[in-house]
């Protein structure tokens, strides 16, 4: 499925003007919410993708190495922002973008969650004008996968670290160890990747972290929306030259012999879809050299769906195929995929209409449990069939 040269370019310059540093414009606004939920309505006029305009034949179905279909489970969203706890969440987020992993027997998902900007934070974090939160990563456990109950939180919130907002989570199990890849950011100076970016803790029972750092401290332009290549039970895997390989936002790729240290460079191609969500391997023994890419962003009219991507594991860096349309995206006729409350009135809680967006799946029992954000606010549950397709 090669694109051809001006197809490349086109497609090159249609991402960046969507995602840009990965800040939308409403993010600044000043509206009121009500106002920003009528406004940032998402249509198919705006947001395409980069995917072709072609109907599908009538008999479509998923090729053999794609990962589905989804199905959304009638009892969402599954958590929920705490109006008593520190993820109390706010006017366009809440509790979402985490990593679910099976521990002794139990689902651990390692979440981000939201806030206002607490009085107690430093003067100059409080007076900002374009951010009025901050984000935490938090840790919830459930014995089957749909109640879950906090159990710590917030993990990386230290005296110094006020200024920073910890967002979006992959995490990944290698050698007993947990290695928790998430985004920094200093609004105050959220364009400068000395300060913003991919960072890096370490766990070894996914409740206490210990801080790494930023793990592209020397980048030269933003590193974000880390995706390291994991299999099924979430455990990293090594391509065919023995690497373990990290998808990352804006066209780059990094490779790393021990998760801690990477090095990251520019790709050469380019594939729709947006941004970078979860990366899966080793998920189907029928196409034991696959590697499948979840996306996120605009797609085929919807603002944020979730599409695949196929690589190999011999060549991570060139698409061979991708869907031509999502494995899931947002229903309008859901209130809480639409930027509005779950419960009733289901008044406005968000401006992330026509949002789904996952950075977390992991395979129980041969299917597939997928954890996405509704509206950025709620954790919704979908499933998948799981070991191929007959």
């Amino acid at each position: 499925m090669a694109l051809s040269a001006q197809e490349q370019q086109q497609l090159k310059r249609e991402l960046r003007d969507f995602h840009g540093t990965g800040f939308f414009d409403w993010q600044f606004a000043s509206e009121g919410h009500a106002q920003a939920w009528e406004n940032w309505h998402y249509d198919e006029a705006r947001y395409w993708g980069g995917f072709s305009h072609a109907p599908l034949p009538a008999d479509y179905t998923l090729p053999g190495w794609a990962i589905g279909p989804f199905t959304k489970f009638a009892g969402n969203p599954v958590f929920a922002p705490d109006p008593h706890g520190w993820d109390r969440g706010h006017f366009g987020g809440g509790v979402h973008n985490g990593s679910v992993l099976r521990k002794d027997g139990r689902f651990y998902y390692i979440y981000r969650g939201e806030f206002p900007i607490p009085d107690e934070a430093p003067v100059n974090t409080r007076k900002l004008a374009t951010f009025d939160y901050l984000c935490d990563i938090g840790t919830a456990v459930s014995d089957d996968g749909i109640h879950f109950t906090r159990v710590a939180g917030p993990l990386l919130r230290r005296p110094e670290d006020w200024m920073y907002s910890f967002e979006d989570v992959n995490c990944v199990e290698h050698d007993g160890r947990y290695f928790m890849f998430l985004n920094r950011w200093d609004w105050l100076h959220f364009n400068d990747p000395a300060l913003c970016g991919t960072y890096l803790a370490v766990s070894d029972d996914l409740v206490h972290w210990e801080h790494h750092g930023l793990v592209f401290p020397h980048a030269t332009r933003i590193h974000r929306n880390a995706t390291v290549l994991q299999d099924p039970h979430n455990t990293a895997v090594r391509d065919a030259k023995g690497r373990f390989v990290m998808f990352i936002n804006d066209g780059l790729i990094a490779y790393s012999d021990d998760l801690l240290h990477w090095e990251a460079h520019d790709l050469a191609a380019v594939w729709p879809g947006g941004e970078c969500a979860v990366a899966m391997a080793h998920y189907d023994a029928q196409h034991p050299d696959a590697l499948v890419l979840f996306t996120g962003g605009h797609h085929t009219g919807h603002f944020y769906g979730k599409g695949e991507v196929l690589f190999s594991l011999r060549d991570p860096e060139t698409p061979l195929e991708w869907l031509p349309r999502p494995v899931l995206a947002a229903d309008a006729t859901i209130p809480y995929e639409d930027g509005r409350a779950a419960d009733p009135p289901h008044h406005p809680i968000s401006h992330w209409r026509d949002t789904v967006f996952f950075c977390g799946m992991t395979l129980v029992d041969d299917t597939w449990y997928c954890y996405y954000g509704g509206s950025e606010y709620y954790t919704c549950l979908a499933t998948a069939p799981g070991g191929g397709r007959s």
